[in-house]
């Protein structure tokens, strides 16, 4: 009986110390997994740290280059004017005058005359009301004319460069035509205010176009 007992208090020992080094290994894993975990974010913040720093840096050399890029630019305007002796905004308004039509000599004395002898003011106002004129004859126009295919017209509106030229209507719509005008591959795209028939134009001046 006795043996019996000393059988059942060993096996009880041995399951208590199998306890004890279970545990004692359970905590020495929970440690370990911590300490692991509490590694990775310290990895994964330096990267983000690393990542942001970086960006910074290419963020400022890129304000950088292009603060350099505008004090070059500014520099060049600069040598540019004193080299040609003109304001650099003075050669873009000598590019927009280059581009205007021209006038007849008529046209050339009676401008000639209209600035010298009239203010600013009053050159103004007979440019807007110039402008108005056109505005209202361009509607005219609009309502009572059509372009018709085969027309020969002259453009007296739209882009500048083709203002006073003649030309063929090449293709006709209800507010728009194609001109095709002699010295250019690619059709010249008008409203068809912006022209006018050549044989009007004729009678109404009394010449010959």
């Amino acid at each position: 009986m006795s043996e019996m007992f000393q059988e059942i208090n060993k096996g009880n020992e041995m399951s208590a110390i199998d306890k004890a080094l279970a545990a004692a290994q359970a905590r020495k894993a929970m440690k370990e997994g911590l300490s692991m975990e509490t590694g990775t974010t310290s990895k994964v913040d330096d990267a983000t740290k690393v990542a942001a720093k970086i960006a910074k840096d290419a963020e400022r050399a890129a304000r950088q280059t292009q603060i350099k890029a505008q004090r070059e630019e500014r520099k060049a305007a600069r040598t540019a004017e004193k080299t040609s002796g003109k304001p650099v905004h003075m050669k873009k308004v000598e590019r927009a005058a280059s581009k205007l039509p021209g006038l007849n000599e008529q046209m050339t004395l009676l401008f000639n005359e209209a600035t010298t002898n009239f203010s600013a003011e009053q050159l103004t106002a007979l440019a807007l009301h110039l402008q108005h004129f056109n505005r209202v004859k361009a509607t005219e126009r609009a309502l009572n004319q059509r372009a018709e295919l085969g027309q020969k017209v002259r453009i007296i509106g739209g882009d500048p460069k083709f203002i006073g030229m003649t030309g063929t209507v090449s293709l006709a719509r209800r507010i728009r035509c194609f001109v095709d005008v002699p010295g250019f591959k690619k059709s010249v795209y008008c409203f068809t205010s912006d022209v006018e028939l050549v044989e009007e134009a004729s009678q109404a001046t009394g010449t010959d176009g």
